[in-house]
């Protein structure tokens, strides 16, 4: 009996040490968990498959999400590398103000603070960065690509050439993005780090379009542009009324765009009706200048009546800038006052002997519109100041609006732009056998050129079967002949 007694302790001993090291490795790993779940000791993991090397609280730009590997690509914010991060299905999701998301939230260029144990070698928790500025629904923008500087309403901010741009969750370039488009930017201080298109772009194919050539057409209350052969006209997602007027009659119709889809508009198919007459009291100082009214000269003694619509203006007069504008007439009685600078006689010196069209000359650089009430626009073009104003009489209101103004250069942009020779050109060579248009106007099949004008221009390539594609570009007044060459369009 002594004998089988010493036999059964040691057994029970051993049982007992196997418990007490299955119970404490046990609670180690439920630590570990717990630290996880915390984000408490949070360390760069050393086997991921490229993991950064700083301490905890690294901010990175998404870039991309493996579902499959289990991996997250980020862009380090700081010194711009790139990490792939293995995941597991625990980590641990959080907004900027702290609530759950899931997986299904994340935002490719969303900026995020990214926490990782060593222990488990996992990247154990995201939360959207809260030192980061966020600016939604950003419509007033622009790029300068060779200043690496971004303008966003009347603010400047730096970018660099990580800069990192999503439409529809795919990675896109600067030249990708037009005016049309409506973003989300986000960055650091003065540092722009990431883009991304909310509302994107698509087009209005104009068929039928003879009898209007030569008249007007306006897409919503930004896009005024007089009707050329064949046009394609970039406009940005929504629905929107289109107008047409020509030789007195006017049309309308309502339109979706939808991204990267043609919308064709038949004008046979519009119903045309006579539009009405407007009075319009042109106050012009000097009051021995000038005007002309879609390029015929007008007395402007007594109230000139034009029908409703769009009308170029050209103020001229010896010793005084020119002036270019466009006016839409949508009132019974309006009145229009303007003011000329005279002309700088060390510009005037300048354009002795130069080749370069209308140098002097006044654009309008906006598009300035208040139903029911006549709008004041400033005409400018480089440093100058001259001004339209329009004050209108009272009562006087009509459902096409009222007088306002827009640019008359060729460029959809908004910016006024120069013809800068005859003789330079634009010249797109590639892909070959598109149909290639500028700001909505058809120029022809590629290879194909037409004369230079400086400013931003939308570039448009279409072709049956393919998707249509626009680029921004910025055509400078430096150098001679410009030529674009771009990627084949991808088929549909």
């Amino acid at each position: 009996m002594r004998k089988a007694v010493v036999p059964i302790c040691v057994i029970l001993f051993i049982m007992f040490i196997g418990c007490y090291l299955i119970i404490m490795e046990y609670a180690k790993d439920k630590a570990a968990e717990r630290a996880a779940n915390e984000n408490v000791s949070a360390e760069p993991l050393e086997d991921a498959v490229s993991a950064p090397s700083q301490d905890e609280g690294i901010q990175g730009i998404l870039l991309g999400i493996n579902e499959d590997d289990k991996l997250l690509d980020f862009q380090d914010i700081d010194d711009k590398k790139i990490y792939s991060i293995p995941y597991d299905e625990g980590i641990k999701l959080m907004s900027r103000h702290g609530s759950m998301m899931t997986m299904a939230e994340l935002e490719k260029g969303e900026i995020y603070k990214l926490y990782y144990t060593r222990s488990i070698k996992k990247l154990t928790g995201l939360q959207v960065s809260d030192s980061i500025w966020t600016y939604t629904d950003v419509n007033r923008f622009s790029f300068d690509e060779h200043k690496k500087i971004m303008t966003i309403g009347d603010e400047a901010y730096k970018f660099t050439k990580e800069l990192k741009i999503y439409s529809l969750g795919n990675e896109a370039q600067i030249m990708d993005i037009t005016e049309m488009d409506t973003l989300t930017v986000r960055g650091r201080d003065k540092e722009v780090l990431s883009v991304v298109v909310d509302k994107g772009h698509g087009y209005v194919r104009v068929l039928n379009d003879a009898y209007f050539i030569g008249g007007w057409i306006e897409i919503g209350q930004d896009i005024i542009k007089p009707v050329t052969e064949d046009m394609l006209i970039p406009v940005g997602e929504g629905d929107y009324l289109v107008k047409v007027t020509n030789r007195g009659y006017a049309g309308e119709e309502e339109v979706t765009i939808k991204r990267d889809r043609e919308t064709n508009l038949d004008l046979s198919k519009i119903e045309i009706e006579e539009v009405a007459i407007g009075h319009i009291q042109f106050r012009i100082n000097p009051d021995y200048a000038r005007l002309y009214i879609d390029d015929e000269i007008t007395e402007f003694e007594e109230r000139v009546p034009l029908e409703y619509g769009i009308h170029a203006i050209r103020v001229e007069c010896a010793g005084y800038d020119t002036i270019r504008s466009n006016i839409k007439v949508g009132s019974e009685y309006a009145e229009i006052d303007i003011t000329m600078d005279e002309e700088d006689e060390d510009e005037d010196k300048d354009k002795q002997g130069s080749s370069t069209a209308s140098s002097s000359e006044k654009t309008a650089d906006t598009v300035s519109r208040t139903d029911h009430a006549v709008s004041s626009n400033t005409v400018s073009s480089g440093n100058a100041k001259s001004t339209v104003s329009r004050n209108s009489s009272a009562g006087a209101t009509d459902k096409y609006g009222t007088v306002s103004s827009n640019e008359t250069a060729t460029s959809s942009s908004g910016t006024a732009s120069t013809v800068i020779s005859g003789d330079k050109k634009i010249l797109i060579e590639q892909p070959a056998g598109v149909m290639v248009y500028i700001d909505g106007a058809y120029v022809g099949v590629a290879p194909v050129s037409t004369q230079k004008v400086t400013g931003t221009h939308v570039i448009t390539l279409s072709r049956e079967g393919c998707q249509t594609k626009s680029y921004t570009v910025n055509i400078s007044s430096e150098g001679g002949d410009v030529t674009f060459s771009f990627s084949a369009l991808n088929e549909n």
